[in-house]
């Protein structure tokens, strides 16, 4: 999306009755345009143009939040309307961002405490998600998988490890589903030394269990192919102390694992349905992640 900096520098100025707003793109991967705002006489700020519905839920969800340390505070109590869209001005909380397999011991602590409180924070939460799809539950991708391996049965020996999951560690079953924030990435996460000092990006709070979130930070790091040997044992290591210092049940995070799994396969699916060569794409990404749910069987034993 292509953005006229200018007035939107204009726009947030003149809601804010600022002289001049200065807005530096950030470099992070985002489907929507972030920026760092700095002005005369006010704190620095995140803005971000997004849609109109998540940012009205971000909005929702900060205001409900008050309070919780490492969410930022809304600086305009309303999104005001930009081309077509709406613009998010936060708090910006001072952090940095560091990979989960980079993580101290002291900075896991704090994560762990992080992910508990941000869940407490969403059980108490009533307004509006995006509820979970029927293609984005485990009960759907692991269909959308099976339909594709019957289409390429020649292809479907590369993905017989995701096939041959068992139903009751890919299934939620019974088991009430919370919201959550859905996207809990290195990326959307900071921390002031050791402690977790920044959480942002809530615009599309949606249903999972309870430890997806913390599940998330972890999977997305283990399916990059850029990691280390070294790197990627320091990554499980860490992602079994953080189910340790957890208050979540060990088969629910098996649940999540085998859940982030099905997801990255069932979007690679999305861009390349009718590609034979796409099963090598997914095999080769999945590896890494049975790495953790190897070491989380382990742990029930």
């Amino acid at each position: 999306m292509n953005v006229d900096v200018k007035s939107l520098s204009v726009l947030i100025a003149d809601r804010l009755r600022l002289v001049a707003v200065e807005l530096v793109p950030l470099d992070v991967e985002c489907a929507w345009p972030v920026y760092r705002a700095t002005a005369i006489g006010c704190e620095p700020m995140l803005v971000k143009v997004t849609e109109r519905a998540a940012a009205e839920r971000t909005l929702s969800f900060l205001s409900a939040a008050e309070g919780c340390p490492f969410l930022p505070r809304p600086i305009l109590a309303d999104a005001p309307d930009f081309e077509g869209h709406a613009v998010l001005c936060l708090e910006w909380k001072a952090s940095k961002r560091v990979n989960a397999e980079d993580m101290t011991e002291g900075q896991l602590g704090s994560f762990a405490e992080g992910c508990r409180i941000l869940a407490e924070a969403l059980a108490h939460y009533r307004g509006p998600i995006t509820p979970l799809a029927e293609a984005d539950s485990p009960r759907g991708q692991y269909a959308a998988l099976r339909d594709y391996a019957g289409r390429h049965p020649v292809m479907a020996r590369l993905l017989r490890p995701l096939l041959d999951i068992p139903e009751a560690e890919r299934e939620y079953g019974a088991r009430e589903l919370a919201i959550i924030h859905g996207d809990l990435q290195p990326k959307n996460y900071g921390f002031d030394g050791d402690r977790l000092a920044a959480v942002y990006d809530t615009d599309d709070l949606t249903e999972g269990l309870a430890c997806e979130d913390a599940v998330y930070a972890f999977t997305e790091r283990a399916r990059r192919s850029e990691l280390s040997a070294a790197r990627r044992r320091r990554l499980t290591e860490l992602f079994l102390r953080l189910v340790e210092l957890s208050p979540w049940p060990k088969d629910e995070w098996l649940i999540a694992v085998n859940h982030s799994r099905l997801r990255i396969a069932a979007r690679r699916l999305e861009k390349r349905p009718d590609s034979v060569f796409v099963a090598f794409d997914i095999a080769r990404r999945d590896k890494p992640l049975r790495l953790l749910v190897g070491a989380l069987r382990r742990g029930h034993a």
